[in-house]
């Protein structure tokens, strides 16, 4: 009551005063409640830096622009977060901050809090806002990801010969997501493919199992699934040629048939699996339960098709297979520091067989027991006694051995 008595007491001032005052300066200024802004960049390709400031339009949507459409507010001032000297690359998404002011602030205020809920980018990506008072708004967004192709590997070719047969490299082209697709082919056939490699470099030689002429061809790709949305592949690089005889084909070993690599009807030969060796044939059967006979190695594989190592038994024969999986000949030390002896001849006995028993190796008289360890020391065999020499492991004969004599076979007669 006393509120209202003490505005009809001004307003019969102002009369007396002759002062005319429209009744909305006393309203409070209303709230802009939503904001929109619209925005647009011409084409920018990847290697190229972003638009000056000043070649942007606030008065229509042309061009490079940042517009809103509203006689609420206006934009009165552009400013660039990402640099306008920094090079863009595909999926680049420039930032920049955009002051908004309300035109009548008598009116029109921007109150309370402003989000992605609220504040509309069209053209672009809500980023975050702040106020400066009731009339003034500041809202930082980004454009759209820059679309385009990517431009084309350089350089591709092959390493020099000897140890790096069957390298693949080539060089990254400005702009690149750092990932590639590679395929091997020898003739016309694909060989190998491998997809969204990130390196510069591949070795293609455990695929190389047939002599022949080989070549490669690499194209740069998105990197992830996301950035295919905005970038596209590039055109095939395509590398000279490598012809690879006979005598210096791969055996398969080393072969990648992880996430990175696709496998075709055209992987043949070894074929990783976790942590096991397979090996493939042509028409896509696995070896299985049997031996393998690989660039004069034997291998052998079980009822899975896994490559063995270690000691294994095959028809009631043993045999030792190091961590490559190749058999093993001659004298092998075991972790025990115990020797055995497996056959190295092809010509008596079972190749790669551990014998027992007596061994006649380089005019030399060994002895194995029933584990196949070889014997050292005095031991007694058949009821006759022996001595073998200690870390060598050959029979003593006609000699003395601590005063004690063995004659020409070796036994010592009480």
């Amino acid at each position: 009551m006393k509120f209202t008595t003490r505005l009809m007491a001004w307003a019969s001032l102002v009369t007396l005063l002759g002062v005319s005052v429209p009744f909305e300066a006393f309203a409070a200024a209303k709230t802009i409640s939503s904001v929109t802004i619209n925005v647009g960049l011409e084409e920018i390709g990847a290697g190229d830096t972003v638009p000056s400031e000043s070649a942007f339009k606030t008065n229509e949507q042309t061009g490079n622009y940042v517009y809103t459409n509203n006689d609420k507010y206006e934009v009165t001032d552009l400013q660039w977060i990402t640099s306008d000297t920094k090079k863009m690359k595909l999926g680049s998404e420039p930032k920049m901050k955009v002051t908004l002011r309300a035109t009548d602030s008598d009116n029109y205020a921007f109150k309370g809090g402003y989000q992605s809920s609220n504040v509309s980018i069209k053209g672009g990506n809500y980023v975050s806002t702040n106020r400066s008072g009731s009339d003034t708004l500041y809202v930082t967004f980004t454009f759209k990801p820059i679309k385009g192709t990517y431009e084309s590997p350089e350089e591709a070719d092959w390493r020099d010969s000897g140890s790096s047969l069957g390298s693949a490299k080539w060089s990254a082209p400005e702009g690149s997501s750092d990932a590639y697709d590679v395929y091997l082919y020898r003739g016309s056939s694909l060989v190998k493919k491998v997809e969204r490699l990130k390196a510069t470099s591949y070795n293609f030689y455990p695929y190389m199992t047939k002599a022949g002429t080989y070549t490669f061809k690499v194209r740069t790709v998105p990197a992830s699934d996301s950035e295919s949305k905005y970038a596209k592949n590039s055109d095939w690089t395509e590398s000279g040629e490598i012809y690879v005889p006979q005598e210096k084909v791969s055996d398969g070993r080393g072969q990648d048939n992880g996430n990175s690599s696709v496998v075709t009807s055209q992987d043949v030969g070894w074929i990783k699996n976790g942590n096991n060796w397979l090996y493939r044939y042509p028409d896509g059967s696995y070896l299985k339960n049997n031996w393998a006979h690989i660039n004069n190695i034997w291998y052998l594989f079980d009822t899975n098709g896994n490559m063995l190592t270690g000691w294994q038994q095959k028809n009631s024969l043993w045999y030792y297979f190091n961590n490559d999986g190749a058999m093993l000949k001659g004298w092998v030390k075991s972790s025990a520091n115990k020797w055995y002896f497996l056959n190295p001849s092809t010509n008596s006995g079972v190749e790669g067989a551990m014998s027992v028993g007596w061994i006649n190796y380089n005019n030399k008289w060994y002895y194995a027991d029933n584990s196949g360890a070889m014997q050292e020391g005095w031991k007694q065999i058949d009821g006759n006694w022996y001595y073998f020499y200690p870390g060598e492991g050959s029979k003593a004969v006609s000699t003395t051995i601590g005063g004690f004599t063995v004659d020409a076979t070796g036994i010592w007669h009480k």
